[in-house]
């Protein structure tokens, strides 16, 4: 009986070619699409799910009420009052050493940038897995003199000691314990203890080297990772309330208060410029998972679509098998079978797509899957072959179990309006599935376009950023000849200092005192720079003028504690300036840093810029002329052709002839600041990529109804040409009963569509605001499309003589 059905099976895809192409290609699309999405979605999910204890490990966040800010960098000085807490049994600080120093060592006689430094306390192996091939870790974390590498590492700073053309076994390694490293800022030797395996990818931990935390444990500000780890059943509530008390007596600060946010969350949660790499998120998660879930339920409604048109050419087969015996039950079994074979025939094929799209695939979303092969989902991929073919099959079959034999066989048998209704519906929902990702495709791309279009009061387009620049260098007593010889570079226009990163967020603040309440000082954000600011920066200039080494009285004196500064404009009114003219030559005292009870003499006032992303709602930047106060400095050059590769070669030659310094990292400002938005760039590029899917689907669908339809009316068709009808008002004709269900799917796909996106455009401070032209543009390229596609078949027909159609009537 199995073989018989299966021979039947195979006889039935043999004599409807069309119908089981069709079907073939819109499933294998659908599930191709689904098992990208899903390693993609199983990936995200499976972050952090090995670590030690995973689900009694936290990061302390900080949140600002005032505007809703958070930060995830502590002060190591709360380390004793946060082990003390009851519930706490543990406190973990991982601190990035750039911060401090600029990380370039020199092996040998190669210099390089160690990729990815960390200090952390010696009991970070309690809070992230560590595989050590060689070597002994803690003595790595417990004396400063010593480091411990990874494999990638180890490999990049001693790839000449090991043979490379050759697995590299553990044992290959303990060749690198005991060599040395040289710190180019201090011509500090480090010794190599340890060596460990890379961290996994499915980790938001990340570094290439790690180092003692003891040298940096007392430094006073918020620079570090923190992380706790909680007693069994204990109150996180309660604990989060004392972390807070903690910190507010550190800081004397007001309206922040501290979370507790579990490790396994951290991936999928908000991202922070001071993440160990760039995190993902739970929007784009659901996002995929809703669109590959639509886009396969395009494809199956596709089948049931074709399936059910086909239904008249198989009916002779029902009338017989029924007059032979064969029961309602068994007839359903047969094409249930033919459902389920035909899914998994459409898996081999979806297979074969990712096989395909998997490189594509991983650089569109910008992070490597772990995926070790088929048979690591053999199983969840039958069944989901499996389930689209049951779904897919389950209403034919029983539609063309029902068929009357005794109708049949007579020759009264006519497929009846229910056939007509339920493809119709079907097809109505298809359409409106496309028309609504067509919307957001559109909507997504539009949002994201606003955001990088926003002013951020500094120009971006001319500037090259050369970070890891010595303090010295930047801020000591030779600037001054080291900014005069920069700019006799040809390309130069100007240049200046930088303590922070202006694409991420500043690294210190400065609290500015209140002349009203003295002891509630202002706090803002401090900007470290140099001379010619203004003009390096391209900030807009609202009163006064930029630092100049015309006015040396403008770089911060130790001896009198004086410095210029340039205020943003939302500062003046705070403080009790009535313009920015007025505020111009006035002074303030302010602390920043080490500094305290400075005198700021204010020399310009400028338009606020925005640090970080856009719709990142920071204090108000201060500019202090000379005093860098962060840890990572940087030169930023305004140069007439930054894209030119004469320039930066220029400016490396320079940074390296006259500091010794290599490697030089050159970066463009314009780029830096396109990285921020490189995860909504990636989900809108998905997103586009899942409407198109979805017009090809529905393009598959059209053309395999057409096909049935037009073979239906041939007569009709002949009968009209007769009557004189013209061949565009045939093609109109056949074409009406599509363009009628565009209509009716626009009406449900839009107000739905609406308020989905305003609800999710809701969650950005900027916004654009929803306009018809994209509701309407997706209406008319999913009409276009379904109209050019019956066209294409229609015309065809309606191009045949009539005498061919109607000569046996």
């Amino acid at each position: 009986m199995f073989s018989l059905s299966f021979i039947t099976t195979i006889r039935s895809f043999a004599q409807h070619k069309l119908h089981f192409s069709l079907s073939v290609m819109g499933l294998s699309l659908g599930m191709a699409i689904v098992i990208l999405m899903g390693l993609f979605i199983r990936n995200e999910l499976s972050f952090e799910r090995n670590q030690p204890n995973v689900n009694n490990h936290y990061r302390l966040v900080m949140h600002a009420q005032e505007n809703n800010n958070e930060y995830i960098l502590t002060t190591p000085r709360a380390y004793q009052q946060l082990a003390n807490i009851a519930g706490v049994d543990d406190v973990f600080y991982v601190f990035k050493t750039q911060m401090a120093s600029d990380d370039k060592v020199l092996v040998g006689q190669n210099a390089f940038q160690l990729l990815a430094n960390v200090a952390a306390t010696p009991n970070i192996t309690q809070l992230v897995n560590i595989n050590v091939l060689a070597g002994n870790l803690q003595d790595a974390l417990n004396a400063p003199e010593k480091i411990a590498l990874s494999r990638s590492e180890v490999l990049r700073l001693f790839g000449s000691d090991i043979d490379t053309e050759k697995r590299v076994y553990t044992t290959d390694f303990k060749n690198i314990i005991g060599k040395t490293i040289r710190l180019q800022h201090n011509n500090r030797l480090i010794t190599v203890a340890a060596v460990f395996e890379d961290l996994p990818i499915n980790s938001h931990f990340y570094f290439e080297s790690l180092m003692s935390f003891a040298p940096y444990q007392h430094i006073g500000g918020n620079v570090a990772h923190t992380y706790v780890a909680l007693s069994a059943g204990a109150d996180k509530g309660k604990i989060a309330a004392q972390v807070t008390e903690v910190f507010n007596q550190i800081w004397q600060w007001k309206n922040i208060y501290y979370r507790l946010q579990a490790i396994e969350d951290i991936h999928l949660g908000p991202n922070f410029a001071q993440d160990m790499k760039v995190g993902g998120a739970m929007s784009s998660v659901m996002i995929c998972a809703l669109m590959s879930g639509l886009l396969l339920l395009i494809s199956c409604v596709n089948y049931v679509n074709f399936t059910v048109a086909q239904a008249a050419n198989r009916a002779k087969e029902v009338g017989v098998k029924k007059a032979l015996g064969a029961s309602k039950r068994q007839l359903i079994t047969q094409f249930m079978g033919e459902s389920v074979l035909l899914a998994w025939l459409a898996l081999v094929v979806a297979c074969v797509f990712v096989e395909l799209a998997f490189p594509f695939f991983n650089q569109l979303i910008g992070r490597p899957i772990a995926f070790n092969g088929w048979h690591d989902v053999i199983w969840p991929v039958m069944g989901l072959a499996t389930v689209v073919g049951v779904v897919s099959g389950i209403y034919p079959s029983f539609y063309m179990a029902n068929f009357n034999a005794k109708a049949i066989l007579s020759g009264a048998f006519k497929q009846g309006r229910q056939g007509v209704w339920i493809r119709k519906a079907l097809l109505l929902v298809q359409i409106t599935l496309s028309i609504s990702l067509l919307i957001g495709a559109i909507t997504l791309a539009k949002q994201l376009a606003f955001l990088q279009s926003l002013p951020v009061n500094y120009g971006k387009s001319q500037q090259l950023v050369i970070d890891d620049m010595p303090a010295s260098t930047l801020y000591g007593e030779q600037q001054f000849a080291f900014f005069d010889a920069l700019q006799q570079i040809p390309e130069v226009i100007a240049s200046t200092a930088m303590d922070f990163d202006i694409t991420q967020s500043t690294n210190a603040g400065i609290f500015i005192e209140d002349k009203l309440d003295p002891s509630n000082p202002l706090s803002m954000s401090l900007a470290g720079v140099s001379g010619n600011v203004v003009a390096a920066l391209d900030l807009q200039l609202v009163a006064g003028r930029d630092f100049s080494i015309e006015h040396a009285s403008d770089w911060y004196s130790k001896e009198t504690n004086q410095a210029s500064i340039i205020l943003p404009e939302s500062a003046l009114s705070v403080l009790g300036f009535k313009d920015a003219q007025s505020a111009v030559s006035q002074q303030v005292t302010f602390a920043a840093g080490p500094v305290s009870r400075a005198t700021g003499v204010i020399v310009g006032v400028v338009k606020d810029i925005k640090v970080g992303p856009v719709n990142y709602q920071g204090a108000p930047v201060v500019f202090v002329c000379g005093l860098g106060i962060g840890g990572r400095y940087s030169l930023v050059v305004k140069v007439a052709e930054p894209s030119a590769h004469s320039t930066q070669k220029a400016l490396a030659e320079f940074i390296r002839a006259r500091l010794n310094i290599a490697p030089v990292a050159i970066s463009s400002l314009e780029d830096n600041y396109q990285a921020l938005y490189q995860e909504q760039q990636r989900l809108a590029e998905v997103v586009q990529i899942g409407s198109l899917i979805s017009m090809a689907l529905i393009l598959i669908g059209v053309f395999g109804l057409t096909g049935f339809i037009v073979k239906q009316r041939q007569k009709e068709v002949a009968v009209r040409k007769v009557l004189g009808a013209s061949r565009i008002s045939i093609v109109n004709a056949l074409a009406k009963e599509f363009l009628v269900l565009t209509f009716f799917g626009c009406l449900i796909a839009w107000p739905v569509s609406y308020f989905t996106l305003a609800d999710w455009l809701s969650g950005f401070h900027e916004h654009i605001i929803q306009s018809i032209w994209v509701y309407s543009l997706a209406a008319v390229a999913v009409a276009a499309i379904t109209w050019l596609t019956v066209a294409s078949l229609a015309f065809k027909v309606a191009s045949t003589r009539p005498s061919l159609t109607l000569r046996y009537e």
